[in-house]
C-alpha cells in the first residue's frame, strides 16, 4: 500500500486501529463416554444483534472490513497501493474500524448477517447499529471513497469533518518539521559533549532550543486532540 511519507509523529497519528471482535459462543453439554463435556456450537445471530455486539457500547458510526484470500492480513481493501492514502487515515479514526476473518460468510459464523447475502462488500460503513450502510466498492477512487466516507460523517456527527481534516494534515508536515528539528538538535548536544563536555557554554543554547521544540510539539498534539473531537448527532427515531 502507499503510505504517507512522514516523520515518526505523524506516522503515529495516522496508524490504523482495528478491532478482531469474536462473539460469544454459546455452550451446551455433549454426553460424551460416560460423561459430558463443553463443546462451543456458533450460530449466527440476527444482523441487529451482530451490530450490537461488534460495536461494543461504541456509538461512532463503524467501518468493517472482511478479510478475502488476496488481502488477508493486509488493509488493502481500504488503502490503496498507488495513491495516497493521507486523508482515509485521518478520516478513520471517527469511525469504530472492525476487520472480520474470511469466514464470516459462513452461514453458521455469527457475524453472517451483517453482509448482504446476493452482494456482500468487502467493506462498508454504517451507523453503529447497522443502518443506513454504505458499501464501499474495491475499485473506487480515493475521491469516490473519501466522498463516501465524509458522508458517513456528516451522517453521524454534529461537527464537519472535512475542514477538519484539511487543518490535520497541515499539522502532520508541521510534525515533520518538529522531529527533525528535535532529532538534530539531539544529535548537536550529544556532538558538542562529546567535543567540549559538560561544561560546554553553548550546551544551554541548544537545550533551551530543544525545550522550546518540545514545547511545540506538546501545542500540535493539543490542537491535534482538539480536532478529532467531535459530537455525535443523536438519532431520531
Amino acid at each position: 500500500m502507499a503510505l504517507p511519507k512522514h516523520g515518526k509523529t505523524a506516522k503515529k497519528t495516522m496508524k490504523l486501529q482495528w478491532d478482531y471482535p469474536v462473539f460469544g459462543f454459546k455452550k451446551i453439554k455433549k454426553e460424551h463416554e460416560g460423561g459430558t463435556i463443553a463443546q462451543s456450537v456458533e450460530r449466527a445471530v440476527v444482523r441487529a444483534v451482530a451490530f450490537m455486539d461488534i460495536a461494543q457500547g461504541d456509538l461512532r458510526p463503524v467501518l468493517v472490513l472482511r478479510e478475502c484470500k488476496l488481502c488477508n492480513g493486509t488493509d488493502d481493501a481500504l488503502l490503496s497501493s498507488y495513491e495516497s492514502n493521507e486523508d482515509i487515515l485521518l478520516m478513520v479514526k471517527w469511525f469504530h474500524c472492525v476487520k472480520l476473518p474470511q469466514d464470516v460468510l459462513r452461514k453458521t459464523h455469527a457475524y453472517h448477517n451483517l453482509f448482504s447475502e446476493e452482494h456482500p462488500p468487502h467493506l462498508f460503513v454504517s451507523r453503529h447499529d447497522g443502518t443506513d450502510p454504505i458499501p464501499l466498492e474495491g475499485d473506487l477512487s480515493r475521491t469516490e471513497l473519501t466522498k463516501n466516507l465524509y458522508e458517513m460523517l456528516d451522517m453521524t456527527y454534529k461537527n464537519k469533518a472535512k475542514p477538519r481534516v484539511k487543518e490535520l494534515k497541515k499539522i502532520l508536515y508541521k510534525y515533520d518539521m518538529l522531529d527533525e528539528r528535535i532529532q538534530r538538535l539531539e544529535i548537536t548536544i550529544d556532538d558538542e559533549l562529546e567535543a567540549r563536555g559538560p561544561k560546554s557554554k553553548k550546551i544551554a543554547k541548544y537545550r533551551n532550543q530543544l525545550n522550546g521544540a518540545k514545547k511545540e510539539m506538546k501545542s500540535l498534539k493539543d490542537q491535534e486532540e482538539k480536532l478529532y473531537k467531535m459530537d455525535l448527532k443523536i438519532k431520531r427515531k
